[in-house]
Parts: C-alpha cells; sequence; structure tokens
C-alpha cells in the first residue's frame, strides 16, 4: 500500500451515504519541477541525510547564483526543469519528502495542475460521482505504516450494496482503470 491523498465524500439527502475516493499517482512527473519541490516545504530529518543535505546546498547555490544573474531565467528554469530527486520518474527521498510532497495534490501547486493523467482521472471521477448530488468533502491522508509502526487509518465509508454499485457503476462510465479500482475497493473495506 502506498501513501496517497483521498477524499472522503458524504452524500446528504434522504439516503445518505459516504465513499472514499483515493489518487493514484501514476508517477509521470508532471508535479515534480524544481519549483513545485521549492514550495513543498522543508526536507524531514535533513541532517541525518548528508548526502541529500550537500545536494541541497548546491542547489541553493546554484539557484541563487541564477536568480542574481537573470530573473526570468530563474523562473523559466525553476518551472521546467525536474526536481533534482526525482530519479526514473521516482522520488529518491521517498521517505524524508517534504510535506506538500506528501500531501499532492492537495497542495497549493497540485489541484491545479493540468498535465497529470493521474490527477485528470481523479478529478473526473470525482466529478462522476458528485454529479447532481449534494455532498460535503473531507481531504484525508493515508500513510502505510512507518518503522514507528505509525499509520493513519482509512476513515471508514458508509453505503448500503446498491449505493456501493451505483458508485461503481458511475466510476465505469468516468473510465477508471483497474488499479484505480482496486485501489478504491481497498479504500472503501472491499478488497
Amino acid at each position: 500500500m502506498v501513501d496517497t491523498f483521498y477524499l472522503h465524500i458524504e452524500f446528504t439527502g434522504k439516503n445518505g451515504c459516504s465513499i472514499n475516493l483515493p489518487f493514484l499517482c501514476t508517477k509521470c512527473g508532471t508535479c515534480c519541477t524544481i519549483d513545485d519541490f521549492l514550495t513543498a516545504g522543508k526536507i524531514k530529518s535533513l541532517q541525518e541525510y548528508p548526502k541529500v543535505k550537500a545536494k541541497m546546498n548546491a542547489l541553493s547555490d546554484e539557484l541563487g547564483k541564477m536568480w542574481e544573474e537573470d530573473e526570468a531565467k530563474y523562473d523559466y528554469y525553476t518551472t521546467h526543469h525536474q526536481c533534482p530527486f526525482l530519479v526514473n520518474n521516482s522520488c529518491s527521498i521517498y521517505e524524508i519528502r517534504p510535506e506538500g510532497c506528501r500531501l499532492f495534490p492537495n497542495t497549493a501547486f497540485g489541484m491545479q495542475t493540468q498535465d497529470c493523467k493521474g490527477l485528470n482521472s481523479f478529478k473526473k471521477m470525482r466529478a462522476t460521482l458528485k454529479r447532481g448530488r449534494r455532498s460535503k468533502e473531507t481531504c484525508r491522508f493515508f500513510e502505510k505504516a512507518s518503522t514507528s509502526g505509525r499509520s493513519d487509518s482509512v476513515k471508514p465509508a458508509r453505503f448500503t450494496e446498491k449505493q456501493y454499485q451505483t458508485c461503481i457503476s458511475r466510476l465505469c462510465q468516468a473510465g477508471i482503470s483497474s488499479d484505480e479500482l482496486s485501489l478504491f475497493n481497498f479504500f472503501n473495506g472491499r478488497n
């Protein structure tokens, strides 16, 4: 199981129910630009990772010089170059990544992203589930058990079999993938 953001959607009305809609990262790297990384917050436990600290110091020096020389060049560079910790479309500092990276897409830069296949699918499924229905959303985050043994539990969903099948039918119409469906089932206690 992966760490992931999800929405707990409560549908209001006579036959109210709730459902959990998880975001499945496709590791496209779209969100992993230098600019997004720099706005994501501090790296956890940086002192314990001297190689990461050295790389951060070198990046800071390079970007500082670039900023002083030409702000436009700096802006272009940070928005068009990948995060220095992205290696083969995977985060090389995943365990200590900044909070903004942990919470993606529920971040200032996240939901505005246009080119992320996983996020576009998530937004489409969200709109499909909510279409014509009053609802309340709660943003949540699931973190798998770490070495400390800590794990955030998934907020329980509440639905009848018919309501669940209606959600599945809507999600199929929205083009849910088999991987997304597996994750959806896990987050709704159907695995």
